[in-house]
């Protein structure tokens, strides 16, 4: 995965929600960190492990088939329901488990541009998770809002935690290779991209 090549494709988003939205000189960190729980949130609901209420505790990993609008990328019955589009479709394949993570690192990344940081402030290292991916969800969730940290130190300690963790995660819990990760983040920048378009 191409760190540098989705920090650069972040940023340029970044700055067109910024500009478009007349966000210039706000401080956004505390809505991205928020965010990012509610993003994580949905990749832990996804992943479905810590359910023991369900009998259905298995990721949401089958990859569905549906039909998308080519001009706003929208969800397409008989027309689309986004922008009203009736022309030609296309056949869009999903993995929702890796839609979420995607998500999550979507904000990770504008985190990261938020701070100032640079793509080696993401500082990741491979390691073997220990415990039940239950409570490496909950560690995570404890470091990002670390993020808020007002001492520099710690608050950079507690980012590149939270990319060490996830990072992590994605490999030894969610079964992500470096090639989907980047695929798919591509795939749902150039959605958001035309999501702004639309006025999403």
């Amino acid at each position: 995965m191409n760190l540098q090549k989705l920090f650069e494709v972040q940023a340029k988003l970044d700055k067109k929600i910024v500009e478009e939205k007349g966000l210039q000189g706000q401080d956004l960190l505390d809505k991205k960190i928020l965010a990012l729980q509610v993003e994580l949130g949905e990749l832990a609901n996804c992943w479905r492990g810590f359910k023991f209420w369900s009998h259905d505790q298995e990721p949401r990993i089958e990859k569905r088939t549906y039909k998308t609008c080519p001009s706003c990328d929208g969800e397409y019955v008989d027309s689309c329901w986004e922008c009203g589009h009736s022309g030609q479709v296309v056949d869009k394949i999903i993995n929702p488990l890796l839609e979420e993570f995607v998500d999550c690192l979507h904000f990770i990344l504008s985190i990261a541009i938020e701070l100032g940081y640079t793509v080696d402030d993401l500082y990741v290292w491979d390691d073997e998770l220990v415990g039940k991916t239950e409570d490496i969800f909950l560690e995570l969730m404890y470091w990002v809002v670390l993020i808020k940290s007002k001492d520099e130190r710690k608050r950079k300690d507690a980012f590149r935690t939270v990319c060490y963790i996830f990072f992590n995660m994605a490999e030894q819990r969610l079964g992500f290779t470096w090639e989907q990760i980047e695929e798919a983040y591509l795939e749902k920048n150039r959605i958001n991209h035309q999501r702004q378009l639309n006025h999403y």
